[in-house]
């Protein structure tokens, strides 16, 4: 039986394996962050921010057969056709935001939970499921199933508990304290 006069002291500048951990989550989240900003700077090109390739993004409808999927992409051709240039500024816009508050961890709760429901509007409307009426022969989901699962795992792996913007905000936003990550305990 150990007592505490017996137990080994910590070693001066080591880190618990939460602390590796949260770090390990938090290098994640930055990562996930600069691949979110490479790709909302795509979006901020000429061809889709004046609306040129949200036909081809989202015109998939018609070639799908299955009511509530046929019906779900027409509503987002029929939603993105009313302005296009606005919608299409309004996800470079939303996509920008996801990179910055991943990248500084701020209100990371709000972007994790955020950036999975956009992935999933993504995966279902601009890549129609990504299921084989898109292409034959295909073979994967797409990539907007990993970002929700990213998304989802970074949330739950508390990646904005250190290194983030979270750790100065969460304290002081009062009730509205749950969009950000609780800073990590020292």
């Amino acid at each position: 039986m150990s007592t505490p006069a017996t137990q080994a002291a910590p070693v001066a500048g080591s880190v618990s394996p939460t602390f590796r951990r949260l770090h390990a989550a938090a290098v994640a989240r930055i990562v996930f962050g600069v691949v979110w900003a490479i790709d909302a700077t795509f979006k901020w090109l000429p061809g889709f921010v004046h609306g040129q390739t949200l036909g081809k993004e989202l015109g998939k409808a018609d070639k799908i057969s299955v009511p509530v999927v046929h019906q779900w992409l027409e509503l987002w051709h029929t939603v993105a056709s009313w302005s296009p240039a606005a919608f299409a500024v309004g996800t470079a816009v939303i996509e920008t935001l996801i990179a910055l508050g991943l990248i500084f961890g701020a209100f990371s709760n709000l972007v994790f939970i955020g950036s999975a429901v956009f992935s999933f509007g993504i995966w279902s409307a601009a890549e129609g499921f990504h299921l084989p009426w898109d292409a034959p022969g295909m073979t994967d989901l797409g990539p907007s199933v990993g970002y929700i699962f990213a998304s989802l795992g970074l949330y739950y792996a508390a990646a904005g508990s250190v290194w983030s913007a979270d750790t100065v905000l969460q304290p002081r936003l009062g009730k509205l304290s749950w969009l950000a990550a609780k800073p990590a305990a020292v």
